[in-house]
């Protein structure tokens, strides 16, 4: 970078001396340098294309000092188009690199997008595979946590001895509830005594008591009036039937469910001591078991 800035500083002061130095008696001469300075004022001939500006100013240095010397009107002139060309050449030059620098820069970042997502989806194909090994480990660990199952098959030479079964119980699956509908009868009322209309009828009883006679033997009337009313009125509506009539009512029990049986639980004696096992089959009478009265089959 530091070479490619000194030779186009060169070019620039070679330009500027060709400026001073030549008279322009050749119209080719200030289009050359017209040239050179729209490519020098390019920021991308300077990062891109400074060897070719080189080219293009050195040309027309050349031009100039031939003309300052008294060279051939055609030799300066064909000097001076030469260094217009390399000119626009280092233009189109910059250009074109800049635009390839861009592209191979887009290209960078796009390769780096690509490796990011590829390295996202490494790193998630890689947590799933973690899970499933941690699942596949618990599920070990569950398995070797679990208790073995006890062997009944009968050892070699493994002294056997026959016992009686004291109890044989087949256990099934849990009961369930069943339900129906059935009618039920419902009376309503009741042929008690009436007690509101037993009170009524003694206020107004005692009301028309009071209404006959005076003294001693109106509250005499009065009493009578009171008792009687409330043995009217008590036994009003005593004889009216109460209200029948049926509903839809819903019972329930639960109810042992008929199927396979689960297992059989069988208890059995053996030198003192009360033994359990579990059987996928209903036992017989008799048991076969060892010297430490586990079962045998």
């Amino acid at each position: 970078m530091f070479g490619k800035s000194a030779t186009f500083a060169i070019a620039l002061a070679i330009l500027a001396a060709s400026g001073c130095a030549s008279l322009g008696r050749d119209p080719a001469l200030d289009d050359a340098r017209l040239a050179l300075d729209a490519a020098g004022r390019n920021p991308q001939v300077a990062m891109y294309a400074p060897v070719e500006f080189a080219e293009a100013a050195a040309a027309l240095r050349q031009a100039d000092n031939l003309a300052a010397n008294g060279g051939q009107y055609n030799d300066v002139h064909q000097l001076a188009v030469a260094a217009s060309q390399r000119a626009a050449t280092a233009q189109d030059v910059a250009r074109l690199r800049s635009q390839q620098a861009a592209l191979a820069a887009q290209r960078t970042a796009t390769d780096a997008r690509i490796q990011a997502n590829v390295t996202q989806q490494q790193a998630a194909a890689a947590q799933l595979q973690a899970a499933e090994a941690q699942r596949q480990a618990d599920q070990a660990q569950l398995l070797a946590a679990a208790p073995a199952a006890y062997d009944y098959r009968r050892r070699d030479n493994e002294p056997l001895y026959e016992v009686p079964v004291t109890s044989a119980r087949a256990v099934v699956g849990p009961p369930q509830q069943r339900c129906w509908v059935e009618r039920q009868v419902v009376e309503t009322g009741s042929p008690g005594i009436n007690v509101p209309g037993a009170v009524v009828g003694g206020v107004v009883g005692g009301i028309l008591g009071h209404q006959i006679g005076s003294g001693r033997g109106q509250d005499l009337a009065t009493g009578i009036g009171a008792v009687g009313g409330a043995v009217v009125g008590a036994n009003v509506g005593r004889d009216a039937a109460g209200t029948v009539y049926t509903q839809d009512v819903q019972r329930c029990a639960n109810v042992s469910t008929p199927g396979a049986v689960d297992y059989w639980d069988v208890t059995y004696n053996f030198r003192g001591y009360e033994h359990r096992v579990q059987t996928t089959s209903p036992p017989g009478r008799t048991i076969l078991v060892n010297g430490q009265g586990e079962p045998r089959v």
